[in-house]
């Protein structure tokens, strides 16, 4: 009954590919249309162990410049913001964040599912948004997806448990270098006692310097977690 509900409504709103615009199939629902979703290929090997970046040593400069709090992060696809535009994959992830096109979380989020690479008991954690920039933006994008993850592999969410207690300058804005400075205390731990002894995941959106999942890391570590992992989206090469 809710395929064919969704079918006769695709009749009369007909709906578009949130990366490219391509009309989908009746029935196909919200999200992605198949080549867009067949463009989202992973990482390409070798990868740097620790940060995941493509790289052909490991570890990679940036992890022997910085060497971060997380045990490893990976990603499901390369974030390419490109001059003739953005790679699916981008364009996906810049219409949950900021066209505020929510039902991009569940594509995004099945994405995730079918990669996910880390411990079938682990804790997942959405990386926090100030409540300024809650307010403004109306939803937290690394909630979305962590929920989506959560609901296709069994995986329970910490929805509240990292707090950002301190607004920071996007972390966009700036360079390279200022990107660890801006988030140093940047992260509080809400309730110590939750992740003491556990495998964590860090869920966010994107993946850069990695500058905000390590300062994430750096309280969940000084809360106790046994591990942290950072699973994202995208990851910018």
């Amino acid at each position: 009954m809710a395929h064919w509900l969704r079918v006769i409504l695709d009749g009369v709103f007909p709906l578009h590919c949130e990366a490219c615009e391509r009309l989908l199939p009746h029935g196909h629902g919200i999200g992605l249309c198949a080549p867009c979703r067949a463009a989202m290929k992973p990482p390409p090997e070798p990868l740097c162990r620790t940060c995941g970046v493509p790289l052909g040593r490991d570890p990679c400069a940036g992890c022997l410049r910085h060497p971060p709090a997380f045990s490893a992060a990976r990603a499901a696809a390369l974030y390419l913001p490109a001059a003739g535009g953005l790679n699916p994959l981008a364009a996906a992830v810049q219409g949950l964040k900021y066209r505020r096109r929510r039902a991009l979380a569940d594509a995004l989020g099945a994405l995730l599912a079918e990669r996910y690479p880390f411990a079938d008991d682990a804790l997942l954690v959405p990386v926090p948004l100030h409540r300024a920039r809650l307010r403004e933006r109306g939803f937290n994008q690394a909630l979305l997806l962590a929920r989506a993850l959560g609901r296709r592999r069994g995986l329970p969410v910490a929805a509240r448990l990292l707090v950002r207690v301190r607004a920071t300058e996007a972390q966009a804005r700036l360079a390279a270098s200022g990107r660890w400075h801006n988030l140093q205390g940047a992260f509080a731990v809400r309730a110590p006692g939750v992740p003491r002894g556990r495998a964590v995941v860090l869920v966010d959106d994107v993946l850069t310097t990695g500058a905000t999942a390590d300062a994430c890391a750096v309280a969940l570590r000084e809360a106790g977690a046994g591990r942290v992992d950072v699973f994202t989206v995208g990851r910018a090469p």
